[in-house]
């Protein structure tokens, strides 16, 4: 029995790891500009991503400017970031009830454009603590969301003026963060819905300083 039990768990880990390397699934996402520009980017008037073949329609709920103080010094910007949802009638806009909501509205896109260069290993470290805000122990981290920040880490830097796209989905209990940067292959990761609520607490859940949450009432607007 134990031996049984134990080829369970290695099957059950085995298939994880496949999930996060699954740039073959059906996954596809097409961009069309506005034209509307908000410090110097031109935002997102829609998106259509495919998923296995099923094209879906994100259109823009809110976008909002992220800015960080360094060294306690005058807040720098960092960047722009764009809220995409399927359904944005289900968005609840309010400080406590976004964060729920994301799932219903979903699937949803953060459309992140950078105005500044900034390493992939830092972005990881500052989306860390934003964790940390909403009391999640990023030593403890599910495997799910360690493989997230590990992909972002990863990125030798991201350029000024450059494109990041976040998109969710969700099925039942489950859920698959894709994260694309244009003109490279998409990462995917899939795991316990839970997982992606806690990476989207970063910017809807307690934010992790002022500046932060001067972007989460943007995107709450």
């Amino acid at each position: 029995m134990k031996k049984i039990k134990s080829l369970s768990v290695f099957l059950a880990f085995a298939s994880t790891l496949l999930t996060w390397n699954s740039d073959s699934v059906a996954f596809s996402l097409k961009t069309e500009k506005s034209t509307e520009t908000f410090e110097e980017i031109t935002l997102l008037k829609n998106s259509t991503i495919n998923l296995d073949k099923t094209p879906l329609t994100l259109n823009r709920v809110s976008y909002g400017l992220r800015k960080k103080a360094v060294f306690g010094l005058v807040p720098v910007r960092v960047y722009t970031l764009e809220l995409l949802a399927a359904k944005p009638e289900q968005i609840k806009k309010t400080d406590d009830g976004i964060l729920k909501s994301l799932k219903e509205a979903g699937p949803i896109q953060l459309e992140i454009n950078f105005l500044r260069d900034l390493p992939g290993s830092k972005v990881s470290e500052a989306f860390k603590e934003g964790l940390e805000a909403n009391k999640i122990n990023v030593k403890k981290l599910s495997i799910e969301l360690q493989q997230v920040l590990k992909e972002i880490s990863e990125i030798s830097e991201f350029k000024k003026h450059s494109s990041f796209s976040v998109v969710i989905s969700w099925e039942q209990s489950q859920a698959t963060v894709y994260l694309q940067q244009p003109e490279h292959e998409v990462k995917s990761v899939t795991g316990p819905s839970e997982f992606a609520e806690q990476f989207l607490s970063i910017w809807f859940g307690q934010p992790a300083d002022r500046k932060l949450g001067d972007l989460k009432k943007d995107l709450i607007k």
